[in-house]
């Protein structure tokens, strides 16, 4: 008996596929403050290595790409990288639900980067691959909270119960 269930279950394994109906999920963006000129050779280059971003996702949860310029500043870095998780058909529709979003929220924008649930997609005119990204990122997460004595003194409680508890924070 504990055979066929446990054949049942791998059965079952094969004919289930993870759930994808939350990778489009927005998680944050940003956009760098420089701005490229409409129809310039940089703008191009940014649409030429958003495509292949794209058409890459479809073979391949991870990539990069340099679209090199005729001078340094029309020169275009990106990435993209899926979920482990993700199948290709996946993670080229999350790669190009971001990318969409991308050209939404960084309208002509030298620079930027969305992370969806499934993927991150980057752009750049300055080399950031294997660099340390030191970008602040906050996300909300609920209602903001007055600063009142009160409210000071509940946390305050919280954390001395963790401290007496042998919880260090």
């Amino acid at each position: 008996m504990p055979f066929s269930f446990l054949a049942f279950l791998l059965l079952l394994s094969f004919f289930t596929t993870p759930s994808t109906s939350s990778t489009e999920s927005f998680i944050f963006g940003g956009c760098s403050q420089v701005k490229y000129t409409p129809d310039s050779l940089y703008e191009n280059n940014v649409n030429s290595l958003l495509t292949s971003l794209v058409n890459s996702a479809m073979y391949s949860i991870y990539n990069n790409f340099t679209i090199v310029g005729s001078t340094q500043k029309e020169t275009v870095y990106g990435l993209y990288q899926c979920r482990g998780d993700l199948r290709n058909e996946d993670c080229s529709r999350c790669v190009a639900q971001g990318v969409s979003q991308l050209g939404t929220i960084c309208l002509d924008s030298s620079g930027g980067a969305l992370q969806l649930d499934g993927c991150f997609v980057k752009y750049d005119n300055t080399s950031f691959l294997g660099v340390e990204d030191k970008t602040v990122v906050v996300k909300k997460c609920g209602p903001l909270i007055e600063s009142s004595p009160d409210a000071l003194t509940g946390r305050d409680d919280v954390l001395a119960y963790f401290r007496d508890v042998g919880w260090y924070l």
